[in-house]
């Protein structure tokens, strides 16, 4: 093979997987707990975080079926809540808040909230015949496809499921849904990347980040594992036996949640049980952001957001609070 066919077959393969791209060794910041400040305390049950183009954090809050961080600092709470979780935030502004019903015995559809005319609305309840009860985090295509992640039937408690009954979803813009990947132990996060070639799925009971390459139709490719295990996962250890474990082991375990990707490739990763955050580089490899084994300021971090200034938030479900630190320039 000559070197001219040799350069125009790298040339097609970064085209098709802009990551390869880039540097595996891009230098991420390590921060500390003290770099976090909070801008919103006192949420019940914090869990999903969006940001608006203008600045505004869309956020599930407990007591509202959507919580909006407004310009001036104050909180607008719009709706009745069924079982609030991540929230993503559509071409038209409204919010798709999905719902984990199974926490309160009740169903758990994905909604749609207008936050100028306070409309909330159901866009997906049931699917293949069967009451949606886990939906937990969707996320919005420049198209307005909408993906979300149903996590399991249940028992909600079992982090560690060996069960792979979680699946993600796709709503169309035309208002039609299916199931476009099934089989996940514990499906949760999720996100697509800067040119939405690739939808990002956290699997928090294998402690590990997958994605699936998106067709031109909205479907999905076969599943692809990405980057490593993040940490220690026992199968069906359920939230009980991980409160109970001694600090320097819940330090260890790779449970997910969250994920977002900043602006420079890497993908961010909120570790719930271990008051932690890390990135994976364009190029796969782990990096440790940050760690606060006593949740000073990082409790329980569940969901991640950026804003255009370089500005992280994190929903901290542990203080009920959406904590900030600046990270780029």
């Amino acid at each position: 093979m000559d070197r001219r066919t040799l350069l125009a077959g790298i040339l097609a393969l970064v085209a098709a997987n802009p990551a390869l791209g880039r540097a595996s060794s891009i230098n991420l910041p390590t921060l500390r707990p003290t770099d976090f400040s909070p801008v919103v305390t006192g949420l019940e049950q914090a869990e999903g975080i969006a940001v608006a183009p203008d600045g505004r954090l869309f956020l599930s809050d407990a007591r509202c079926a959507l919580a909006i961080r407004e310009l001036n600092g104050e909180l607008r709470r719009i709706g009745q809540p069924i079982a609030p979780a991540g929230v993503a935030i559509d071409p038209q502004g409204r919010a798709i808040v999905a719902n984990v019903g199974l926490l309160k015995n009740r169903p758990g559809p994905l909604q749609r909230v207008d936050p100028r005319t306070g409309a909330v609305e159901t866009l997906v309840a049931e699917l293949d015949g069967r009451t949606l009860i886990h939906t937990n985090c969707p996320t919005v295509a420049r198209d307005g496809t909408i993906y979300c992640t149903h996590s399991s039937w249940g028992p909600a408690a079992n982090i560690g499921t060996t069960i792979p009954a979680g699946f993600v979803f796709s709503v169309a813009p035309d208002g039609s849904a299916k199931i476009v990947a099934r089989n996940l132990r514990g499906a949760n996060g999720c996100c697509l990347d800067q040119h939405e070639h690739y939808l990002y799925v956290v699997l928090t009971a294998e402690g590990r980040i997958c994605r699936f390459r998106r067709r031109h139709d909205g479907s999905l490719g076969l599943r692809e594992d990405y980057g490593p295990v993040l940490g220690t996962v026992v199968p069906n250890q359920t939230v009980a036996e991980i409160r109970k474990l001694p600090a320097d082991a819940r330090a260890t375990l790779g449970y997910c949640d969250g994920i977002a990707f900043d602006r420079e490739g890497n993908l961010w990763v909120t570790l719930p049980f271990s008051n932690r955050l890390v990135a994976l580089t364009p190029g796969g490899r782990l990096v440790d952001i940050v760690r606060d084994p006593e949740g000073s300021r990082i409790s329980m971090p569940t969901n991640l957001a950026w804003n255009r200034a370089g500005d992280l938030f994190v929903a901290c479900r542990g203080a009920g609070t959406i904590v900030r630190a600046h990270v780029y320039a």
